[in-house]
């Protein structure tokens, strides 16, 4: 990975576009509480910890989704690749709904809470074959030493489409 810890700045980097687009909500699972400081402090009333049910988290997003608004779903990587997946499958990519995900973590970010918590070493690769498996595209800063992060920010979430961002 080397270099920017993208995974602090990503939900800084929304707040702009959602200032413009108050049907941005940020759905957190139970985690990120540094990194979602400035989204918290500027829209208490749009941003939700959901606790650990990363499939519910899912559901809920998709329902959003639904009704108009552009929900995101800040979660561990391996959550969201693993635990969730059907989910992401059935409840979003298949619905053809916009619904943003964050998954935070990659490379072993988090290993000093367990295997639990990691996807190893190749998560990137995994990560790329199971959403493009689904129908899901990355995005992802790590893929090229030279990505303007704040760019591929931009893309991914104003893209009317769901995406899947890696940090």
């Amino acid at each position: 990975m080397g270099g920017e810890n993208f995974r602090k700045s990503v939900v800084n980097l929304i707040i702009p576009y959602a200032r413009q687009n108050n049907k941005i909500i940020l759905l957190v699972g139970d985690m990120g509480f540094g990194a979602t400081d400035n989204f918290k402090r500027e829209f208490p009333d749009r941003i939700f910890n959901t606790g650990m049910m990363e499939q519910g988290t899912v559901g809920i997003a998709a329902g959003m989704a639904m009704t108009g608004l552009v929900p995101v779903v800040y979660s561990i990587v391996n959550f969201l690749a693993f635990r969730s997946l059907e989910q992401i499958r059935n409840d979003v990519v298949l619905q053809k709904l916009n619904v943003k995900f964050i998954a935070t973590g990659v490379e072993d970010y988090f290993k000093f809470l367990g295997p639990s918590h990691c996807c190893g070493q190749g998560d990137n690769a995994l990560d790329k074959i199971i959403m493009n498996l689904i129908g899901m595209k990355v995005f992802d800063p790590y893929e090229k030493s030279d990505a303007d992060f704040k760019t591929l920010v931009g893309k991914w979430i104003t893209s009317p489409d769901a995406g899947f961002m890696r940090v």
